[in-house]
């Protein structure tokens, strides 16, 4: 089981809200990471703007590809599709005013020692990135917490 942190939008994270997070599309620069992704990896889902985490699913199978379009590209490709498609299943999903600070990792996660320690959010550019087992771990807990909080 790898962990995945997604990069969304509120926008982005509300259309998954309303699939009831049964699917998510990678946009199609990803296609070699969407190939690593395999079913019990996890999905971490960090919304950019609040800077916060919000949701963690598990994904249910292997990458198919598709078409149609669903989620929204703010860049500058809007007529992306993200084509490259998993179904998920909600495993915690939290309310708003439950959501995870992600500052509060940013000196724990071995995904941000890259960057300088104020360059943190650096880390988080592009939709998606594969996190250490270390890292997964930690954030399953976090989730976990905030979940019984």
């Amino acid at each position: 089981m790898a962990g995945w942190l997604i990069i969304s939008s509120q926008q982005n994270l509300d259309i998954t809200a309303r699939t009831d997070f049964t699917q998510q599309g990678l946009k199609k620069r990803h296609r070699k990471k969407a190939l690593q992704i395999e079913p019990e990896d996890l999905f971490f889902y960090y919304v950019t703007g609040v800077q916060k985490l919000a949701a963690m699913v598990t994904v249910k199978s292997f990458v198919t590809e598709a078409a149609d379009k669903i989620w929204v590209n703010l860049g500058k490709d809007p007529g992306e599709c993200y084509p490259w498609r998993f179904e998920i299943s909600p495993h915690i999903i939290l309310q708003p005013e439950s959501w995870i600070n992600m500052i509060d990792f940013s000196k724990v996660l071995l995904h941000f020692r890259k960057w300088p320690e104020q360059n943190w959010p650096l880390g988080l550019q592009g939709q998606i990135h594969a996190l250490r087992a270390e890292d997964t771990k930690i954030l399953s807990q976090a989730f976990n917490s905030a979940q019984h909080a």
